[in-house]
C-alpha cells in the first residue's frame, strides 16, 4: 500500500503525463505541484514508485511515465471524478432523446457522440437477434386486401410491411387473427423460433402467416449477429503514441475485425456499470498499448448491450469513465421510454 506522499506524487506524474506526453521529471513536479517538499524528496519518492512497478523510466535520462500498474492505482484509487458542464450533458441528452430516433438510429448516434466527447474511437454494440423477444404483434387493415403488419421485439426492433392478401379480411378477421398470433408468439425468443413454430404460423393463418414469416426471416436475418459501430477510429492518428506506423497499422487492423471487438467488450460485459480495461489487462496483444472504458446500457432492468471508448493507455480516464457513463445513462432511459 502506497503512504499519502507516494500518492500524491505518483497522482502528479500521472496528471501531468496525460496532459503532455512526455516523461515527468522531479523538478516538473516541484514546480507545477506544491506537494511541500524539495526536487531530491520527489525523486526518492519516484525512484521507490519505479521499483515497485507503478512507474517506468524510458530512457536513463528521461523523467519517467506510469506503467500499467500505476494507471490501474490510479484508477481505482487516486483521479478525482470529472463532471461535464451542464450544457454538455443537455446536448448529449438533446440529441439521443430525440423522439425521431430509432432504436437502432439511436445507437449509431451515441457512437459518433461519444467518439465527439472523448477525442477516441468509441464502440457500441447492439444486441442480436437471438436474444430478442417478441413482444407485440399488429395487424391493422388498410384497405380491403392491404394489411399493415408490425412486429415488435424487446428491447429494440421494430419492422414494418405493408401485404397484399388474396382475399378480403374484415377488420374483425384481422383483429381476430393479431390476437391469435400474439398468444402463440408473445414471450418466446428469436432464437427459440424454429421451423415447427413457423410451420405452424403459416398453416394456422395461411396468406397473412406466411407474410408474418417472410418478415421475420428476411427483414431480421441481416440482425442475426451482434452489431457493433465503431467510430472515430482517425482520432487514434493524432495521438503521439502512434505515430509509430506499425503499431497504427496493426490497431487499425484490430478495429476492423468484429469478432475481436466483440470479444473485448463482451469479457467487460460480464460486470454491469463501468469497467476500465488498461493496457495488458487486455489479451489481445495489438489491443495492449491501448485502454478500453465500457459501460453496460439497459432496458428497464435488463442489460441489453456494452458502449465504450478505446484510447492509448494515456487517456485522460475521469473525462473517459464520466463520458461513457452519461452516454449509456442516456442511451438507456432512451430505451426504456421506446419499449413502454
Amino acid at each position: 500500500m502506497l503512504d499519502e506522499r507516494k500518492r500524491l506524487v505518483l497522482r502528479a506524474i500521472i496528471d501531468s503525463y496525460i496532459e503532455t506526453a512526455e516523461p515527468v521529471g522531479s523538478r516538473t513536479i516541484a514546480r507545477k505541484h506544491d506537494l511541500g517538499v524539495s526536487p531530491a524528496t520527489i525523486r526518492n519518492e519516484m525512484a521507490d514508485l519505479e521499483e515497485t512497478g507503478y512507474l517506468e523510466q524510458p530512457h536513463v535520462s528521461a523523467g519517467r511515465i506510469p506503467s500499467d500498474k500505476g494507471y490501474r492505482f490510479y484508477v481505482d484509487s487516486l483521479m478525482e471524478p470529472h463532471r461535464f458542464a451542464q450544457s454538455e450533458v443537455e446536448r448529449i441528452e438533446k440529441q439521443l432523446l430525440d423522439a425521431q430516433l430509432t432504436p437502432e438510429r439511436a445507437l449509431q448516434v451515441a457512437a459518433k457522440l461519444l467518439s465527439l466527447l472523448t477525442d477516441s474511437v468509441s464502440l457500441v454494440v447492439a444486441p442480436s437477434t437471438d436474444q430478442l423477444v417478441f413482444k407485440h404483434v399488429q395487424l391493422v387493415p388498410l384497405e380491403p386486401t392491404g394489411i399493415l403488419v408490425t412486429l415488435v421485439l424487446h428491447p429494440m426492433i421494430v419492422k414494418n410491411r405493408l401485404i397484399r392478401t388474396q382475399q378480403e379480411y374484415t377488420p374483425e378477421e384481422v383483429g381476430e387473427i393479431s390476437e391469435a398470433l400474439n398468444k402463440k408468439l408473445r414471450g418466446i425468443t428469436y432464437r427459440s423460433l424454429g421451423a415447427t413454430v413457423l410451420h405452424e404460423i403459416i398453416s394456422e393463418f395461411g396468406e397473412i402467416g406466411r407474410a408474418l414469416v417472410d418478415l421475420v426471416l428476411q427483414g431480421l436475418a441481416e440482425e442475426k449477429e451482434e452489431q457493433i459501430y465503431a467510430t472515430g477510429a482517425s482520432n487514434i492518428l493524432s495521438q503521439p503514441e502512434f505515430r509509430d506506423v506499425q503499431r497504427a497499422a496493426a490497431l487499425f487492423e484490430a478495429l476492423e475485425q468484429k469478432e475481436v471487438l466483440l470479444n473485448v467488450l463482451s469479457s467487460a460485459a460480464k460486470s454491469s456499470g463501468v469497467q476500465v480495461i488498461i493496457g495488458q489487462e487486455n489479451t489481445y496483444r495489438p489491443m495492449q498499448t491501448c485502454s478500453i472504458v465500457t459501460c453496460t446500457y439497459y432496458v428497464g432492468d435488463d442489460v441489453v448491450g456494452t458502449l465504450g471508448v478505446l484510447g492509448p493507455t494515456r487517456m485522460d480516464y475521469a473525462k473517459m469513465v464520466a463520458a461513457v457513463d452519461l452516454v449509456a445513462q442516456t442511451v438507456s432511459l432512451l430505451l426504456t421510454k421506446h419499449h413502454r
